[in-house]
């Protein structure tokens, strides 16, 4: 009986040691994505989660692929900061009516808003996607831009891919092409 008491107690300090252990890798993880080094990050945060699992180490990882790069969240605002034009930034073509704008709009700040969207560049893409919204919207701001805009006397053909699916934007999943079809 002494010896299975003491088998338990041994038992206690080892969890005791590896939870302090994983909190440890789990603390290193979050300094690793605090200083940009994501893929430290991720390896940190699997370690903690060998060592104990903890609901705190799975959400910290789940969060970072979620939101990491590579992420589709992180493609999203790569997409509209690397945009050409606001054009670009909201995928619609230069010739688009005002609701198809608003529309954009509000599909593209769904999925860039800083509240929901917590990828490197969230903030700055919002920005960029709201100044879009605010001069595409705006018919006098529009037209000042669009004489201003380098493919303006150009057709959106010329003005090449920056807009629309060619750049990458889908407002709904495409249909993948079925095997031996």
């Amino acid at each position: 009986r002494e010896a299975e008491e003491a088998r338990v107690a041994e038992r206690a300090k080892l969890e005791a040691a590896n939870r302090e252990s994983a909190i440890d890798a789990l603390t290193k993880a979050r300094a690793k994505k605090d200083a940009g080094d994501h893929a430290s990050a991720v390896r940190l945060a699997e370690k903690s989660l060998r060592i104990c699992k903890t609901e705190e180490a799975q959400a910290f990882l789940d969060f970072l692929v979620k939101f990491g790069p590579g992420s589709e969240a992180a493609k999203a605002i790569d997409r509209v900061l690397q945009a050409a034009d606001h054009y670009a930034v909201l995928d619609v073509a230069p010739d688009a009516d005002a609701p198809a704008v608003k529309r954009a709009y509000q599909q593209r700040a769904l999925k860039i808003h800083p509240d929901k969207n917590h990828a490197a560049g969230a903030q700055q893409a919002f920005q960029r996607l709201n100044e879009a919204h605010n001069t595409l919207s705006d018919p006098a701001k529009r037209r000042e831009y669009d004489l201003k805009r380098p493919a303006a006397s150009g057709s959106a053909a010329q003005a090449g891919p920056a807009w629309g699916a060619a750049a990458g934007w889908h407002s709904k999943p495409q249909p993948q092409p079925r095997p031996g079809a």
